[in-house]
């Protein structure tokens, strides 16, 4: 009799697993088709993005576009500036082109002293490290007294630093000479 129980029991088991499945691929099937109906409302409802053009920029005067056109006067001067009056052109224009020469020497000779002393500290800054990595082998070893390789090679790397030292000190005085040499003539230089 428990075979005879058991057959219903089972067919009943199955009959709800496969109920089951189908609710299971069914909400499954649901999910994603929600999923997918939003994805596609949202992408209706979005607002076109707008183009700025040219014709579709709308410029007012006092507006960042049009203060560079217009000139600034006092009130009470007149509306077109006077030229100005030409003082003995042909000497001025060629005394300015000789001092822009040099204030493009000066500048260039400058660039040039700022680029060797970047050199010259990266340099100095490597010979220092090479020094420590040098004293730790050098002072690792038990008996380093009797290491005389090592303490000359330790020695001529203190030399080397000592002479970047001295290089990179007189590059800085050379460009301290320089930089109120350049800052001098922009000082002098008239106003408008």
């Amino acid at each position: 009799m428990s075979r005879f129980i058991s057959l219903p029991l089972a067919v009943s088991f199955v009959l709800a697993s496969a109920f089951a499945a189908t609710a299971f691929a069914q909400s499954q099937d649901s999910v994603a088709e929600a999923a997918r109906r939003s994805r596609a409302q949202k992408k209706n409802s979005e607002k076109p993005s707008k183009v700025i053009t040219d014709e579709t920029l709308e410029v007012k005067k006092g507006d960042v576009q049009s203060a560079a056109a217009e000139q600034l006067r006092m009130p009470g001067t007149p509306e077109t500036p006077a030229p100005p009056a030409p003082a003995d052109g042909a000497a001025s224009a060629a005394q300015s082109e000789k001092k822009a020469s040099e204030d493009e020497k000066l500048a260039k000779e400058l660039a040039a002293l700022k680029e060797q002393i970047k050199q010259a500290l990266s340099d100095l800054d490597l010979a220092k490290r090479e020094q420590a990595l040098q004293q730790d082998t050098y002072f690792s070893n038990p008996d380093y007294l009797h290491d005389a390789a090592g303490k000359a090679k330790l020695d001529a790397i203190k030399q080397q630093i000592t002479d970047k030292q001295q290089e990179l000190d007189r590059l800085k005085a050379r460009l301290a000479e320089l930089q109120p040499a350049a800052a001098t003539p922009a000082a002098t230089s008239p106003k408008p």
